[in-house]
């Protein structure tokens, strides 16, 4: 794994993990603190229908109380006063009062209460045992709250209830009333809701928030990333271009050598036998027998050979006219070279006057037009080549376009034991920022190799003589 996606993975795995557990503790909290609310309202609820239900009560038992000490009738019609205005009581939709007696026999008739639709809780019927017997107890223990579950008279639905009861001395009765509580289970269940949306848009934003650290952190990865592409480029492309410009002095280092050294010292040799052979021509013949200059003659031919040789060498390595005359002088130069002993036909078409031409651009050219060239005539067993050249202010494009068989460009670059001289040449090109192709059929391969001259020509030192005259190009 590499070190930048490593350093990448540590910056966003505890992040990831951060967010994670901070999500998980914002849920916890908020749930705690939905909760610990629920239970407050709750409460304030309970205790203000707690409220509510003693004033309620208190007021009937004080209504009750009023008409037992009234003396204008008998107790029986007191107590017949006092549950018909019980019955006729009501607050609310759904509110009424229920009266027991002292065998906790019911007392209030449902068909004249004020409320319809009205089921109490009558210790006789099954249905009512269970909660009639609460609400006595309870008011034998002094009265206070009930808890218990009735039909809701508005809905006629099974809801729960709070009741509050009181005795009433004065006759034993039991008197109370209560209050549904399903307004309550519904304000509780909107506080629920309303917390879990809450902590559903709370995860929502930090899980954004997570994205958008990712995404920041990847973004700085790849730009980082390309940063250090980019300068790994222009380090790579100057390496090359040294490498490239190391090769060529070595070249031309060699190739001085030869000149100034090796073939200095041969045709100094080539001068001696010369002259001994012209003095053995003139030489006067002892015994009748003139001297024999047979191997005289076949000295001087091997030294002949050997200077073409190594001339040739020394040219190829670094040609004179590209650093006098200029480029086009050197691949005319070329052109006819490579015409010389061969059936393949090197033409190098006329190049009009232009700018001067940068070193460094001029050496590629020359090298990729001296690799394409050589494999024209090598591999393509072309009978034609064209070697053209276009310069204007901007760019310089060296054309090499043969009759050659072609070749198959992806198999050949997919070897790698072979299109070295075509990666050696695309390598040349790009590490000067320029272009180049290659398309190759049955009639033929085009090489092109295009250089700008806008950005590197006041980088580099141009060539003395890059104009071309074309008188100079071979007919």
């Amino acid at each position: 794994m590499q070190l930048r996606l490593k350093l990448i993975l540590m910056a966003t795995i505890p992040v990831g993990v951060a967010l994670i557990c901070m999500g998980i503790t914002t849920r916890h909290q908020t749930m705690s603190l939905a909760n610990e609310e629920r239970k407050l309202v709750e409460a304030a609820y309970l205790h203000s229908k707690e409220t509510e239900l003693r004033h309620y009560v208190e007021l009937a038992r004080s209504t009750i109380e009023r008409i037992a000490e009234s003396s204008d009738a008998s107790d029986t019609d007191l107590q017949k006063k006092a549950m018909h205005v019980v019955a006729r009581m009501k607050f609310g939709d759904d509110g009424y009062f229920f009266l027991y007696d002292q065998h906790g026999q019911l007392l209030v008739n449902p068909e004249q209460m004020a409320v319809a639709n009205v089921d109490l809780c009558d210790p006789n019927t099954p249905s009512g045992q269970t909660q009639a017997k609460l609400i006595l107890d309870m008011a034998k223990a002094g009265g206070g709250l009930v808890r218990y579950e009735w039909h809701k008279p508005s809905s006629q639905i099974l809801a729960p209830k709070l009741g509050y009861v009181l005795q009433v001395p004065v006759w034993n009765w039991v008197v109370g009333t209560g209050l549904y509580l399903d307004d309550v289970q519904e304000t509780l269940a909107r506080i629920d809701e309303h917390a879990k949306n809450n902590i559903a848009a709370t995860q929502r934003r930090i899980y954004l928030i997570a994205a958008l650290c990712m995404v920041l952190i990847a973004s700085a990865g790849v730009l980082l990333n390309l940063k250090d592409h980019r300068i790994s480029s222009v380090k790579l492309r100057r390496l090359a271009q040294r490498v490239v410009h190391s090769q060529e002095e070595e070249r031309a280092r060699v190739a001085r050598d030869l000149h100034d050294g090796v073939v200095q010292v041969l045709v100094s040799s080539k001068f001696l036998l010369e002259t001994a052979q012209l003095q053995q021509q003139y030489a006067a013949p002892q015994d009748g027998v003139a001297p024999n200059g047979k191997a005289l003659d076949q000295g001087l031919a091997r030294l002949n050979d050997a200077l073409t040789e190594i001339r040739r060498v020394s040219h190829g390595l670094r040609p004179a006219l590209l650093d006098d005359l200029g480029l086009p002088a050197a691949l005319a130069l070329l052109s006819e070279q490579m015409c010389k002993g061969g059936a393949t036909h090197v033409r190098f078409g006329p190049c009009s006057e232009a700018q001067p031409i940068p070193n460094t651009h001029a050496t590629a050219l020359y090298r990729v037009a001296q690799e394409a060239v050589k494999n024209a005539c090598t591999h393509a067993n072309a009978c034609d080549v064209l070697v053209s050249l276009r310069i204007d202010p901007r760019s310089i494009a060296l054309v090499v376009q043969d009759n050659g068989q072609g070749f198959d460009i992806q198999r050949v670059l997919a070897d790698g034991n072979r299109g070295i001289g075509l990666r050696n040449m695309r390598e040349r090109i790009e590490a000067l920022d320029g272009q180049f192709s290659i398309s190759a059929s049955r009639l033929g391969t085009r090489i092109v190799a295009t250089l700008p001259l806008h950005a590197e020509a006041g980088n580099d030192t141009a060539l003395p003589h890059s104009r071309f005259d074309s008188s100079y190009a071979p007919a």
